[in-house]
């Protein structure tokens, strides 16, 4: 499992010039509301410290993919916003991402294995973030095997 993001991080590398954390990041942004999140928050989804967070917004802020603010809310919170330029690069490497995914860990899984690897997952991951296993897209019926 450990293998898994350094092949998916050499392919964001090459395809975009992004990170896997840099990539986590644009894409936690693409799925709040007003694509647009607070960095307390986008470090806790995106599974980064503050600090690391802060390096990886910076980067990306200054490639024009997001940009920064404060809340108008409470000026104690910063807000990160996904930009249009950040938008069509999630949107350009995307499908070649999910591609990627499927071809080194889907393909090579029947239905059962999918279904049992799913179950893992949420077992194993619930207790530690389930903050965002409540943000995945609800489960669909079993494929059997």
């Amino acid at each position: 499992m450990m293998w898994l993001p350094a092949e998916l991080d050499a392919w964001l590398e090459g395809a975009a010039d992004l990170s896997h954390a840099e990539y986590g990041v644009l894409r936690c942004l693409s799925t709040g509301e007003d694509r647009e999140i607070h960095m307390s928050r986008l470090a806790a989804t995106a599974s980064v410290t503050p600090s690391h967070l802060s390096r990886i917004v910076g980067r990306l802020e200054r490639r024009g993919l997001l940009r920064r603010s404060t809340d108008p809310t409470d000026a104690r919170k910063t807000l990160a916003r996904l930009t249009e330029n950040g938008e069509r690069l999630l949107a350009d490497v995307e499908p070649g991402y999910v591609t990627e995914v499927r071809t080194r860990v889907f393909d090579l899984l029947g239905g059962q294995q999918i279904d049992q690897l799913e179950d893992l997952a949420e077992a194993i991951l619930t207790p530690l973030r389930g903050e965002c296993i409540d943000l995945l897209p609800p489960r669909s019926a079993p494929t059997g095997g």
